[in-house]
């Protein structure tokens, strides 16, 4: 089967993708993860999420920062009701302040060019949000198609455990939790900048080399 890469660069005037196994501090992934990239596709295609696994199951995602204006750190107050008692209190959410990401879907290339076709002529069904709803979108617009290689070099992220090296000085990256099944080790490499090379190779857009993913790899939850 001939598959295909559809691009879009999207921006959002802030965003949050939550990141997994966190308490008391809402921390944010610097880059979302394909399970929300697979829920910025859906909304603009109009695939509702109760049918994204299915619709999206030979499909692969991913995404890369292109750049951003640094962190926010924010203030929250919450209202908690406990048996008749009310608690209140504050708690610290990091955001990503003015992002810009090329995300990318990979997947049979006929259906990649009907989307592709869908999107070009502006027929977005719902717009995208930056991980919740409350975290708009900014700019968006379709790249090209591209193709897809197998390749043990890739610029966006990846499971720890299949981390053979960082390849260059100027690489800059996170370390974070994420739900998924590649490894008993849930820590992901995202990357600000440079390069990783893996033990083994994985899906990735030729030459700008963001890793695909399948969406059973995580658990599906968006934003």
């Amino acid at each position: 089967m001939i598959m295909k890469a559809l691009l879009a660069e999207i921006s959002f005037y802030e965003a949050l993708f939550k990141v997994h196994h966190t308490k008391g501090f809402r921390l944010t992934y610097p880059i979302p993860l394909p399970t929300s990239v697979a829920g910025m596709f859906g909304a603009m295609l109009g695939v509702e999420r109760s049918c994204m696994k299915e619709d999206f199951r030979n499909f692969l995602f991913g995404a890369a920062l292109m750049k951003h204006s640094g962190f926010v750190i924010e203030n929250e107050t919450f209202i908690q009701y406990k048996t008749a008692q009310v608690q209140k209190g504050v708690v610290r959410t990091q955001l990503m302040n003015q992002p810009t990401y090329l995300i990318a879907m990979g997947g049979p290339l006929d259906k990649i060019e009907e989307y592709h076709s869908f999107l070009r002529n502006h027929n977005m069904v719902y717009l995208p949000y930056g991980g919740q709803n409350d975290f708009f979108l900014e700019k968006f617009k379709v790249n090209h198609s591209a193709d897809i290689i197998q390749s043990d070099l890739v610029s966006n992220y990846a499971p720890q455990d299949l981390v053979s090296e960082i390849v260059s000085k100027e690489t800059v990256l996170n370390i974070l939790p994420v739900m998924q099944s590649e490894s008993n080790n849930p820590n992901f490499y995202f990357l600000f900048s440079g390069r990783l090379k893996l033990k083994k190779p994985v899906s990735v857009v030729k030459d700008i080399l963001i890793a695909l993913y399948p969406l059973e790899m995580f658990t599906f939850v968006q934003g």
